[in-house]
């Protein structure tokens, strides 16, 4: 019985209940029981539901807070794309396939197309493409990149130039989601560097004219041109006169105007059809297309060489710049670039030789004179090389009893001549390769081998007790080459000889080219000892206000006023006139080429101090002139100016 029936029948029943009631009573019990399973079920199921409330409540509030991130991560996600296309150089519209309406843009597009975000919300895609087209110069060109873009899964890339002045690069492509794309970029500046880089890859930075690279490209184009329509072409390949000379004494500013203002002459001098380039530093190449014939070339040429007559003023002075021009022909001296641009070179070394400011006409015998130049280089430098280059010595001797004890003919020094013997046993004489040397900078290494050579000869003499002094000439071009001069006075002592066993003869021209670096060479070696020859004096443009002031020992007079001494009167008086001079200033008077008695007699009779020629000796090589020295040489100390023993 159900424990609450039993409570019951406790509290209103003490007795024992009548049989009749107890099916009632089991049945009350009954319910009592099914009562508490209802409620116990019941319980159970209110508990559960509570549970799976708060698990789906917890589970919805979750689903809010990851709704809310999701929200907000999109929100930042459009401001990063929005902050994106915003921030990029590049001009981005994006137009859907379905409405034809924008659903992307930044505001670059809108810059470079002039355009405001109020208008482009009311444009579709057709308006935008025509207003694209409007902005652009071959805006046509829009349809095909569009009719690309649908056929290249890639997209289509093309740059046109843009009305309102610049360059615009697009690029499109279509999208199965995003729908056309289109991505505009302003390339003006980079297409600006582009220009100025090819500008100054084709021209030359000094003077803007063409340069080696866009010569050759224009002068193909005339060839091309010429081969068309049966013409004939000019090359004409100018070299300044005395370019360097200036470059070097003046500085490399004086020298950057003056090749400024020749540029601007010859290009003032030419017609506007030529191509005037500038191909080396002081070097010039003009094309001339469309000639008749040589007699117009001739007469341009005539007008170019006029075009640099009138002197260039630079640092307050006036200086006189002429040029040798070369001249090859199209299609007689050559074909092809590189041909008409090697013999116009060959025939502007041909005017310089000529005598420089003038021009000369390329013809094949103008080539094989070039070969036998390439080849005398070559073998040359070989020479050097193989040590073939010697000394030889010519005496100075004296020509008076000047100095007490002193005899007519009795050796006072020795001129160090510069010979190549080749291997057959022949001489190449230095008139043939000195200037060969000098074109192809061997001279700085010949000058130092002459110095080696000489002050080893110095050494050996000195060693057998003979003191004689040796003198070595020095070429323009090694004049120019910077501490020169330091160079030779510590190779001299190098070889522990008195510097008074070595002297420099120098030119009169050479001295011309820049007086104020000559005297401080000048002065360098006579601080220390070196004494100083200067040679084929009259030859040149002849200064006495220079030669008084200048620190030279001694005075050659040039061989071309003693040659005719016996026949010329005018070369007499020259001669006398310098012999005069010289004494007057106190330098060394010394005569070069005596081959006759009576030309020795008149200088002897003239005062003239030394004499060298093939009448007292010719030049012979080290061990022969040893018997030079039975003569009694006098000590060179003793010998610096014509009265020092007295």
């Amino acid at each position: 019985m159900h424990r609450l029936l039993k409570r019951q029948l406790k509290r209103h029943h003490q007795g024992t209940v009548p049989e009749a009631f107890r099916p009632l009573l089991q049945a009350i019990s009954d319910a009592y029981e099914q009562a508490d399973v209802d409620r116990e079920m019941l319980e159970r199921s209110l508990a559960l539901t509570a549970e799976e409330l708060l698990e789906r409540n917890q589970r919805l509030s979750q689903h809010l807070l990851e709704q809310q991130k999701a929200q907000s991560d999109l929100v930042a996600s459009y401001e990063i794309l929005d902050a994106t296309l915003n921030a990029s150089k590049e001009g981005i519209l994006v137009v859907s396939a379905n409405d034809d309406r924008p659903i992307a843009v930044n505001k670059h597009y809108l810059f470079l197309m002039g355009l405001n975000e109020e208008r482009i919300s009311q444009m579709n895609g057709a308006e935008l493409f025509r207003n694209s087209f409007l902005q652009l110069f071959e805006g046509e060109q829009l349809y095909d990149q569009l009719k690309e873009m649908h056929r290249n899964e890639q997209g289509s890339h093309r740059i046109y130039p843009m009305r309102k002045g610049g360059w615009l690069e697009v690029y499109a492509v279509k999208h199965p989601v995003a729908g056309y794309i289109w991505m505009l970029r302003d390339i003006s500046e980079i297409r600006e560097k582009e220009e100025t880089i090819t500008y100054q890859a084709q021209h030359d930075s000094l003077t803007g004219l063409p340069n080696r690279v866009l010569l050759q490209d224009r002068l193909e184009l005339s060839i091309h041109r010429a081969q068309a329509q049966h013409l004939r072409i000019a090359l004409c390949y100018i070299d300044l006169d005395g370019f360097k000379t200036i470059n070097d004494s003046l500085g490399h500013a004086c020298g950057d105007k003056l090749l400024i203002e020749v540029a601007q002459r010859l290009q003032q001098a030419i017609k506007v059809q030529d191509t005037l380039a500038r191909v080396g530093g002081d070097e010039f190449v003009v094309i001339m297309d469309d000639i008749n014939g040589q007699d117009e070339v001739l007469q341009r040429a005539d007008a170019m060489l006029e075009a640099l007559m009138p002197p260039v003023e630079l640092e307050q002075r006036s200086f006189f710049v002429g040029a040798s021009i070369g001249i090859a022909m199209y299609p007689n001296d050559g074909e092809e670039p590189g041909l008409l641009m090697r013999n116009a070179d060959i025939a502007m070394y041909r005017a310089k030789a000529n005598g420089k400011n003038c021009f000369h006409f390329f013809t094949p015998s103008l080539e094989r004179i070039a070969q036998h130049r390439l080849q005398m280089e070559t073998e040359l430098r070989k020479a050097i090389e193989q040590d073939l280059l010697e000394l030889h010595y010519q005496p100075k001797v004296f020509l008076q009893n000047s100095v007490r004890g002193i005899r007519t003919g009795q050796l006072h020094s020795f001129e160090a001549l510069l010979r190549w013997q080749r291997p057959d046993g022949s001489f190449v004489p230095p008139e043939s390769f000195i200037h060969i040397a000098e074109e192809s900078g061997m001279i700085a290494q010949i000058g130092q081998l002459v110095i080696e050579k000489a002050c080893r000869q110095a050494r050996s003499w000195l060693n057998e007790g003979y003191e004689s002094n040796i003198s070595i000439n020095l070429s323009p071009r090694q004049f120019l080459i910077p501490g020169f001069h330091e160079d030779i006075v510590d190779t001299i002592r190098s070889y522990g000889i008195p510097s008074s066993m070595i002297s420099v003869e120098i030119t009169e021209s050479l001295l011309m080219q820049d007086l104020v670096s000559a005297r401080g060479v000048l002065e360098y070696f006579r601080a220390h000892d070196v004494f100083v020859y200067l040679d084929d004096f009259g030859s040149g443009f002849s200064s006495l206000n220079y030669l008084k002031t200048l620190p030279v020992d001694a005075i050659k007079i040039d061989r071309a006023f003693v040659r005719d001494l016996s026949t010329s009167s005018a070369d007499r008086a020259i001669a006398n006139t310098i012999i005069t001079l010289g004494k007057q200033l106190n330098k060394l008077i010394v005569a070069e080429g005596i081959e006759t008695i009576e030309q020795a007699n008149f200088l002897i009779d003239s005062g003239c101090d030394l004499a060298q020629g093939y009448f007292y000796g010719r030049p012979v090589n080290g061990d022969t002139a040893r018997h030079y020295f039975q003569l009694n040489p006098v000590r060179p100390s003793a010998l610096a100016k014509p009265g020092a023993s007295e």
